[in-house]
């Protein structure tokens, strides 16, 4: 998050001898007062013994500079901690410090039903009921539904109550970690995660609209087709200036259902209800998972998230992105040399090709090569996938040839980040 000075506040569990969701967790934090260029060391705000202290979701009060900053207490047996269920920390000098985590348990008026916040951000409106400050929370009932609603507040920060909420009463739609944005309009975009690992991308994610700051909803949860997204956490931001007419979404990006790879920022002009450009973080193919978004300045984002060599739990990263070159994003050249297993071969042999692609600035470059092999009448293709561990070198096996004499063409194309290449592979003949 962003303060009225300008300084970068990140937030994260540090989960202590066990990263599973059922360990020992402590939020932490870190500033940056040059834009993300540079991280102070983090250090603890919030521990509990070994209860779980989870799911921190910051917001700040522009009038006043104060950071309010949510966390989760889940109970541990034996833990020796006293904490349990919503508290809020402060802090009022540009999140250098933070009062104690069990100063102020939170229990918004209304309809409280627990649960945890975000994880990610909340919001400050600025349209409809303006100052307002707003939290995105879920939560499961006694009989095991799941929901999604909004805590509030209109007296900078005093007081909390209970806003939108809706829950699925039917068992087979488990909303979790929910993120809201502000459009131009002031129209509220909520959106919240499917809980259901192992589902197609595409299915697990849906949003909903609000048109009273988020204290009902204009327009019920329904099921967002458009993001192509696996089951897992992700951030919007909806953008102010002269890009206010964009809206952001932050996620990984393979469809794979069992990975969590490639951290992206997704792209709408449609107010959430189609996603037309997206923009991936890094050049490589690397992991990624949980993420959060900030509008830097007025012409920069950034994106907060895990990432790592082989797995998204290894280091949390901060990338910065100018805002145009999300939907125009200037392309890194590619080159390709190959070496062609035989040029004279038999009907019984597959031709094979080793293809080497070569992209600045990386060792593990991404995408798809393929090599098509031509004659007057006859083509044929075959492709393969570079993932992290080829370093940019496949061998490509063709399907066997009638007799003849063909061209080889080999093509590549990565992200959206890369300039596809293409180029001769020369001939082979089949006798």
């Amino acid at each position: 998050m962003r303060t009225p000075k300008g300084t970068l506040v990140a937030f994260a569990e540090r989960r202590d001898r066990d990263d599973s969701d059922l360990g020992n967790f402590e939020i932490v934090t870190a500033r940056s007062t040059d834009h993300g260029c540079t991280w102070s060391p983090y250090r603890v705000i919030g521990n509990d013994a070994s209860n779980r202290v989870s799911n921190p979701t910051p917001v700040v009060d522009t009038t006043t500079g104060k950071i309010f900053l949510f966390s989760g207490v889940t109970v541990r047996p034996g833990s020796g901690g006293r904490g349990k269920g919503l508290y809020l920390q402060t802090s009022s000098d540009d999140g250098r410090t933070f009062t104690p985590l069990l100063s102020r348990p939170i229990r918004p008026s209304g309809a409280y039903k627990g649960g945890l916040p975000g994880p990610g951000h909340g919001i400050q409106l600025r349209v409809h009921h303006k100052g307002r400050l707003i939290i995105p929370m879920g939560y499961r009932t006694s009989a095991g539904y799941y929901g999604a609603y909004g805590i509030y507040s209109d007296d900078h920060g005093s007081t909390w109550r209970v806003g939108f909420d809706q829950q699925d009463t039917t068992g087979n739609i488990k909303l979790i970690e929910g993120t809201i944005a502000e459009q131009a309009d002031g129209e509220l975009f909520i959106s919240y995660r499917v809980k259901r690992d192992g589902a197609k991308a595409g299915t697990v994610r849906r949003f909903a609209r609000s048109s009273n700051g988020g204290t009902t909803l204009s327009r019920a949860f329904r099921l967002d087709e458009d993001l192509p997204i696996v089951s897992v956490q992700g951030s919007a931001l909806g953008l102010t200036g002269i890009h206010s007419n964009k809206l952001l979404f932050s996620a990984p990006a393979d469809r794979t259902p069992t990975l969590r790879r490639d951290m992206t920022i997704f792209v709408s002009r449609t107010r959430g209800d189609t996603w037309g450009r997206r923009y991936q973080v890094e050049l490589e193919s690397t992991p990624g998972s949980y993420s959060d978004l900030v509008q830097v300045d007025a012409g920069t984002v950034g994106v907060l998230y895990e990432t790592g060599i082989a797995r998204w739990k290894e280091r949390i990263a901060f990338e910065s992105v100018a805002i145009p070159a999300l939907s125009e994003p200037p392309s890194v050249p590619s080159s390709l040399s190959h070496l062609t297993s035989s040029t004279r071969l038999t009907p019984s042999v597959n031709p094979r090709v080793r293809a080497t692609v070569r992209v600045a600035g990386i060792s593990s470059p991404p995408g798809r090569v393929t090599l098509t092999a031509t004659r007057p009448g006859t083509s044929r293709s075959a492709s393969v996938l570079l993932t992290y561990s080829n370093q940019g070198t496949r061998w490509i096996t063709l399907p066997r040839l009638a007799r003849g004499t063909y061209t080889l063409i080999l093509k590549y194309g990565g992200t959206g980040r890369i300039k596809p290449t293409s180029r001769s592979a020369g001939t082979i003949r089949v006798w």
